[in-house]
């Protein structure tokens, strides 16, 4: 006689013992969401993800209370996720989306308020790096595939989605190179660029043992952003207010490149750029520069006849 299987443990509604308010009420709009909707299961098993991992998100947003119900959201938790999450904004427009419909079905009113949902803006304004040293500070903080995804993106310049698109079968150790998909929906253009000595390092003890066809990472954007924001955690990037994105790690890459005296030309190449200038305004060289005239500039005002004199004068 076979065993009986133990019967779920489940509340008079049907829920599971010892699950939040926020999990039951998710669990209903999802389940909501099948019956009124086409989203297809994808879709869906999106929207679970993102939305049971909100309240864990927005914990040290400070008044958050322990049990977060939707209607207790308030702008104050989406100003927190996008002043802390260095999350690239393909990320946030996911997770603002999702969360956005729950609390609609919730019938919380913020969900009709456009402006708090505005996603980070993305402008060359808010471009960013790390310096040498913090680099090395977070890399050496890093371990596993958090050693591997930090090495891909901050010593070769790949994308995020370079990164997970790249299988073993893209590694030729022998030669020390690898082909490199770029972005795009339906694939960019291949490119194929050597590796950094400890890339191929990292990368010698990872496939090692792996079949051809497998891919380096799982195919998930939001796992390689806790992969980072992970080792970002352990070098204590938050404690000092030092923010990190893949492509932060990316625009690092070129920076500290071109410092130590890679041609442009080889850093377009190895980044997949269509030109130059794309290059140069990616990595903030066309600021430098602007800074660097408008200091020449102040110098060159320093020099007319009289100028000394003058502050002497005044002095």
């Amino acid at each position: 006689m076979a065993p009986r299987r133990a019967a779920a443990h489940t509340d008079r509604a049907g829920e599971p013992v010892g699950a939040s308010d926020w999990d039951r009420h998710v669990r209903r709009f999802l389940e909501w969401k099948r019956r009124e909707t086409t989203v297809g299961s994808d879709w869906i098993r999106r929207m679970r993800w993102e939305l049971q991992r909100f309240p864990r998100l927005v914990r040290a947003a400070g008044p958050t209370p322990d049990e977060l119900r939707p209607r207790s959201v308030t702008a104050v938790h989406l100003t927190y996720l996008r002043q802390h999450l260095a999350w690239e904004k393909a990320t946030f427009a996911l997770h603002f989306a999702a969360l956005r419909q729950f609390l609609a079905w919730a019938e919380n009113p913020l969900a009709g308020r456009k402006s708090v949902w505005r996603l980070p803006s993305g402008d060359a304004t808010h471009r960013r790096w790390l310096t040498k040293e913090q680099f090395l500070r977070l890399y050496r903080s890093a371990g596993g595939p958090s050693r591997l995804l930090i090495a891909l993106e901050g010593l070769n310049g790949l994308r995020r989605v370079e990164v997970l698109r790249l299988r073993v079968r893209d590694v030729v150790l022998a030669e020390g190179t690898m082909r490199v998909l770029g972005k795009g929906a339906h694939g960019g253009k291949w490119r194929t660029i050597p590796l950094h000595p400890e890339v191929q390092r990292v990368l010698t003890r990872v496939i090692r043992h792996l079949p051809d066809e497998a891919r380096l990472f799982p195919r998930s954007r939001s796992y390689a952003d806790g992969l980072l924001q992970k080792a970002a955690a352990r070098a204590g990037f938050g404690r000092d207010g030092i923010r990190v994105s893949h492509h932060d790690l990316r625009r690092t890459f070129g920076r500290l490149a071109h410092t130590l005296g890679m041609d442009l030309v080889q850093l377009k190449n190895l980044y997949g750029h269509a030109s130059i200038e794309q290059t140069v305004h990616y990595i903030g060289l066309d600021a430098d520069r602007m800074r660097s005239g408008l200091v020449k500039l102040g110098r060159l005002l320093d020099r007319r006849p009289g100028a000394r004199a003058g502050r002497k004068a005044s002095s």
